[in-house]
Parts: structure tokens; C-alpha cells; sequence
């Protein structure tokens, strides 16, 4: 488990294939077992063996924010430990990072990830408040990242429902679905 920078704040993450990894991630952040962990993915051509085939409008949505903030809830076909997706779906992310896109690069391309902070408090924006707050704990990934949350997108559904408005607005989102709602 490593705490490091993203392109929005700093995340906390594991192999997202490691059941003890993913049960350790959720007991030492706090989190509550219903909130599902995301997972960061080198690039969309990751997607096929994590979620099966894509309409068309999804695809080009996913073209026109990655990489980036924007986290995109999808239907989970891959087995992963539970706490990775909810429901049979998903949250993916490519980063726009090197840091992060590094690791999962090193970690055969798929983290479970949340943002490095206890939950219920403020994501961290930092190295230097993520070593205070983690101790010896983790191990922490200098670099800097950005200070706002990714958008969580549902896009199982259409036209996508926004979850949660972070750096991508929800008014970019409509704009780009709009252009997609007949594909």
C-alpha cells in the first residue's frame, strides 16, 4: 500500500487484485465497506477485460476526459475483491499524472485507490500532510498533485448522471453527452 500524488489530491492505493491489500486499505483509512474503492487504469485499452464492451457514446466521452479528473462509473465484468466496485459497476480513472500513472504501470495495471485522507476529512493536498497523518503506516510518494476531487460520472446510464462535481464540470459533461445521446 502507497500513499501518492494524482492530478487532483493525494490518494492512498493497493494492487487492485490483492483481497488483503484492499481490506487493509478500507481498515486503516476508516471507510465505510459500502463505499466502493476506484480503479486507476493506465488507459481506456485497459477497459475491455475490466468491463466488456462499451456503446460508442461511452467510448468517446471516456476519449474526451481522459486522462484527467474524471471518474467513470462502468459495468464490472472482471473479478476483484469486494470493496473494488458496487453492484456490478465500477469507478475507473486514468490518471493525468506520472507519478500515478507509474505505478500502475508497475503494478500490472490496476490500483484500488481512495483519496489519502481518514475518512470523513479533507483530502490531502500534499506529501508532507500524508506522511504526518499516516506515520510509518504506508508508504508515501513525494510529489505534487492538485487540490480538487475527480467528477464521479455514472455513465451506465444515459444521458450520464453526475455523482459527484469535481474538476470536470457537470455543464462540460452535458455539453460533450449531448453530442453523443444518438451514438
Amino acid at each position: 500500500m502507497a500513499v501518492f500524488p494524482t492530478d487532483t489530491v493525494m490518494a492512498v492505493g493497493c494492487l487492485a487484485s490483492s483481497r488483503d491489500g484492499v481490506r487493509a486499505l478500507f481498515e486503516l483509512k476508516g471507510r465505510d465497506a459500502d463505499k466502493p474503492l476506484i480503479l486507476f487504469i493506465e488507459s481506456a485499452a485497459a477497459l475491455p477485460r475490466i468491463t466488456g464492451s462499451l456503446a460508442p457514446r461511452v467510448k468517446a466521452m471516456l476519449d474526451h476526459f481522459w486522462p484527467g479528473a474524471f471518474t467513470a462509473i462502468l459495468p464490472l465484468k472482471a473479478p476483484f475483491p469486494q470493496g473494488v466496485g458496487k453492484n456490478g459497476t465500477v469507478g475507473v480513472r486514468v490518471p493525468d499524472h506520472p507519478v500515478s500513472l507509474g505505478l500502475v504501470r508497475s503494478c500490472g495495471g490496476a490500483l484500488a485507490t481512495t483519496s489519502a485522507n481518514l475518512a470523513g476529512e479533507e483530502p490531502f493536498r500534499d506529501a508532507s500532510a500524508a506522511r504526518e497523518a499516516w506515520g510509518n503506516w504506508v508508504e508515501v510518494v513525494d510529489g505534487s498533485c492538485g487540490s480538487v476531487p475527480s467528477t464521479v460520472v455514472d455513465l451506465t446510464t444515459w444521458p450520464p448522471k453526475v455523482l459527484r462535481e469535481g474538476k470536470v464540470s457537470a455543464r462540460d459533461i452535458a455539453r460533450i453527452a449531448a453530442r453523443r445521446l444518438t451514438a
